[in-house]
């Protein structure tokens, strides 16, 4: 099958790091996969996904972040893009290359059209009450919708208009055997307590340094590192220096192999993001063995046992995170149990197998075109 997947660019993050792992998982082994971002992004991602694909990779901008000219530059690159590829279908990966790819679909009417929603809740710091709207109107051209989990497609519905489209659950991840996993469980001295992701509002990093400050009230001897980077970055700064923790919390920035660094020297993960999509972050934690306390939201009510392989917060709440990680520091048979579990259900039910079997499943649904199909 021919595939023109679309997506805004390759910053580090999750749709964009999910994409490089269905790739380089086989997930589209065997069929025709263009992939087209409308910049290139930040980071590393770029190179690595442009090393598995080449030329079958194009980027309508070279810059590091996604501008109102490269949308507009988007819409022609799709349709030049389409017009000699001829895909059966398209994939639109994040909001606005889902304005794009829908805007240019309608040129193309042979084209299935798939939204790939991988967030409950359109958020933008630009046009935030827009793209709901516009994206709800520009719906009646989508024939299908994936999503990286089951709440995520149930509670992205409100941006479609009503009609009869195909429906698939495709989580972004991938649980490789080979991942680095804590050796044991010993509590370290201090304690140290990991996050990562995106540094944006709903991820709630306030909540977790007002959460670790408690503690440290308490006389609890704690650290808080935090991987990831974002728009709040400077804000959070400004959080740790007024509550005077600088010397117990710290912002890593992006790392890569945050799950290798946390599994070496953390002893308890933390989330407590509001709204979720699959959330790679916990997962990965899983996958190391790290004991995880995490907001039941998104994909973590699909894979998150509350007391089984980790600890459910039922919303995020500063009093209620410090209760829990005291809870686990103090136990540790606790955190070992949860801990080992968790990596055991993440081997299970996230295999390579398991995520090209999803999208095997999804490539094969759905209307295709009597031209299409002879061509």
């Amino acid at each position: 099958m021919r595939v023109l997947y679309v997506i805004n660019g390759f910053d580090p993050g999750g749709a964009e790091h999910g994409l490089v792992t269905l790739v380089e998982s086989g997930a589209f082994d065997g069929h025709d996969l263009r992939i087209l971002a409308l910049c290139r992004g930040r980071g590393e991602l770029a190179d690595r996904i442009a090393r598995k694909l080449g030329e079958d990779v194009r980027f309508v901008t070279t810059g590091e972040t996604l501008t109102l000219w490269a949308c507009v530059a988007g819409f022609f690159a799709v349709v030049r893009a389409a017009l000699p590829f001829r895909p059966q279908k398209m994939v639109l990966s994040l909001k606005q290359a889902n304005v794009v790819g829908r805007l240019a679909a309608l040129l193309l009417p042979r084209v299935t059209c798939v939204a790939f929603e991988h967030i409950g809740e359109y958020r933008a710091r630009r046009l935030q009450r827009i793209y709901g709207p516009l994206l709800r109107l520009l719906s009646a051209r989508v024939d299908e919708v994936w999503a990286d989990c089951a709440e995520t497609l149930e509670t992205t519905r409100r941006y479609f208009r009503p009609r009869r489209r195909a429906e698939h659950v495709i989580p972004l991840f991938v649980a490789e055997g080979q991942a680095p996993f804590k050796g044991d469980y010993v509590l370290g001295r201090p304690f140290r307590v990991a996050a990562a992701g995106r540094l944006v509002a709903r991820k709630n990093v306030p909540l977790m340094i007002e959460a670790v400050d408690a503690l440290l009230g308490q006389g609890a001897d704690v650290t808080l590192d935090i991987y990831g980077d974002g728009p709040q970055k400077a804000a959070l700064d400004r959080v740790i220096g007024g509550r005077a923790v600088q010397n117990r919390v710290r912002l890593h920035g992006y790392c890569a192999d945050w799950p290798e660094q946390a599994a070496e020297a953390a002893d308890i993960f933390l989330n407590m993001s509001d709204t979720e999509g699959f959330c790679i972050a916990v997962a990965e934690a899983m996958l190391t063995g790290l004991p995880v306390i995490a907001v039941e939201t998104g994909g973590i009510r699909d894979y998150g046992r509350d007391g089984e392989n980790m600890l459910k917060l039922t919303a995020p709440d500063a009093q209620a995170a410090s209760a829990a990680i005291l809870r686990l520091a103090n136990d540790t048979s606790l955190r070992e149990r949860l801990g080992r579990q968790a990596r055991v259900d993440m081997l299970r039910d996230y295999d390579a197998a398991a995520c090209r079997r999803q999208v095997a499943n999804a490539l094969s649904s759905g209307r295709q075109t009597e031209a299409a199909e002879k061509t």
